[in-house]
Parts: structure tokens; sequence; C-alpha cells
């Protein structure tokens, strides 16, 4: 079953290139994954070690969210991705891990099935590109080993994404992250604000019910609920960032640790573009190399046994 599934995501990549980087790792761009709940191929970037992992063992996965604007070429090109993976995996501040970045428009992360809009891209994203990723790749396919972050819309995605489905992702990371709380109806300065902000991606007209289903401040209360795991979460802004932007991730921090939750909060000097997330990148990778275990809790040899049995 793996095989077929591996031989169905190589028929899917289209426009794929492939370049070494560095001496640390490879960056294979134009790949796509196949996504029933979208109904045509998720596109996503990729970097990658190397070097095959260990006989027995598997990459920690980390799926990097864009922002707005032009999507999944943004981290490589602007943020310099590759050149930070290398120093932090030279550094021994994290394990070689694979990053995924995909493409999502600007759905802002949400299964949206209104006529126009992106779809069901929150399930596409979480189900169907991570069994594609982990068919592909010797990837660990357990939430200790796999991490999802984001910036500014990405940023909420990736904690809508480890809130949600706290099971399979152990690590999220909120750079710039659009945190707001949720609106009620009369709000009306709010309400208008929304109509133009979050492009379509909860109604049009905006409908604060739908926006308030996907909302982190309602969601944080109910982490760890019937014994499901906490994520870890990392919080970064820049004083200068804009919308309210240090006050949500202020507050959510807070409702975290309310929660019980391993939350780390970080404000620095900057404004809402890439010098600030660059820069940040870094001491992020840095906060999530030690909450990352790919193999599953197990001894490297059960886990060798139990690729073994995929």
């Amino acid at each position: 079953m793996r095989f077929r599934r591996l031989a169905a995501l190589a028929a899917s990549a289209v426009l794929c290139s492939t370049a070494p980087v560095r001496a640390g790792g490879i960056v294979e761009r134009g790949l796509a994954a196949p996504s029933p709940a979208l109904g045509h191929p998720i596109r996503y970037n990729l970097y990658r070690p190397a070097e095959a992992p260990p006989s027995g063992a598997r990459w920690p996965v980390l799926y990097l969210l864009h922002g707005g604007g032009p999507g999944e070429a943004d981290w490589l090109d602007a943020g310099r991705l590759a050149e930070t993976m290398d120093g932090a995996i030279a550094a021994g501040k994290l394990p070689p891990t694979v990053v995924v970045m995909p493409y999502a428009g600007d759905s802002w992360y949400v299964d949206n099935h209104d006529r126009g809009g992106a779809g069901a891209m929150a399930t596409a994203l979480t189900r169907d590109l991570v069994d594609a990723v982990d068919a592909a790749l010797p990837t660990a396919d357990c939430r200790q080993g796999r991490a999802v972050a984001g910036l500014s819309t990405g940023g909420y995605g990736a904690l809508l994404f480890a809130f949600s489905r706290p099971r399979s992702y152990g690590a999220a990371i909120s750079l710039s992250g659009s945190i707001a709380p949720p609106i009620a109806p009369h709000m009306t300065a709010r309400m208008r604000r929304a109509q133009r902000l979050y492009d379509g991606a909860f109604g049009t007209p905006f409908k604060p019910a739908r926006f308030n289903a996907w909302n982190l401040f309602l969601k944080a209360p109910r982490l760890g609920l019937g014994g499901a795991p906490k994520p870890a979460v990392y919080l970064d802004a820049g004083d200068r960032d804009p919308g309210g932007i240090v006050q949500g991730a202020t507050e959510l921090h807070l409702a975290l640790l309310r929660r019980g939750v391993d939350s780390t909060l970080r404000i620095v000097g900057g404004r809402h573009e890439w010098a600030l997330w660059r820069r940040e990148l870094a001491p992020a990778l840095a906060w999530l190399g030690p909450r990352l275990d790919p193999t599953c809790g197990a001894p490297v040899a059960a886990a060798a046994k139990r690729t073994a049995t995929k």
C-alpha cells in the first residue's frame, strides 16, 4: 500500500525541480499531492535533509504555512528558509528535519465550501497532504515528530491546526499570527473591518458565527479535554505588528498558560515584514528542536520494526 501511494504522489508531481542547498539540505519546488478534499492537487515546496536517516530512524517534519501574498515560495525566497534550516541543523539546535511548504491562497486555512471559496483547505492540509508526505518520505508519522508553523495568516493557521488536531501535531509556532478574539454581531466596528479583512473565508457577507467556530480563543479552553494531548505553543510578534497582533498573542498566551499548555511568548522589535520573520525563525527552530521526537516515543529498534511493518 505504501508503494502504491508513493507512486500516486510521484505521478501527481508537476514542474518539480530539485536543487542542493549549500552543504545541508535539498530543496524541491513545484511538487503536488493528491487531495480528495479539494478535488485537485495541493501545491507545495519541500526542504529535506540530503542524507537519508539512519536505518530504522525517521525524519521529523515541519509544516510551514505562508501569509497573505504569493504563497508557497515565500519561505524559500523571501524567508531564506533553507539557509536557516542548514544553520540550525549544523549547530545541533534542530535534528535533520523535513519542511513542507504548501500553497493555501487566501483561504485563511479554514474549510470554506461557499461558491468561489477555497474549499476544504483545512481538511486537505491536515489530512491529505500529511498522508502524502508520510507515504513518500521516511517522516515520523506521529504527533511527537510533527509540528506546524506559519506567519501572519499562516501563524493563525498553524495554531488552528494544532488546536483542532492535537493528536496530529505536537507543537505549533506562530510568527506575527493574525490572532483575534471572537466577534459578536453588535461589534459594528469590528464587523466592518471583518468584511474587508478576511477575504470571504468566513462568508460573504462576513458571518461572525463562522469566524467564531474557527476562533483560537474559543478552542484554547478545550485543549486537553477528554485526555487529548496539548500541543506546545510558541508565539512571536513584533512590537510594531499591526492590527492588535501583539495584544492577541499576549492574551492567547495567558489563556494557554491557564489551561496548562507549554506556551512561550516572545515580543521583539520589528514590523510586519520579512526582516522580522527571517530573524525570528532561527530562535523559533531552536525552541522547536528539543520538542521533536521522531521515534514517536519508542526506542530506535522498536521504531525500525514499526517502519518495516508499514
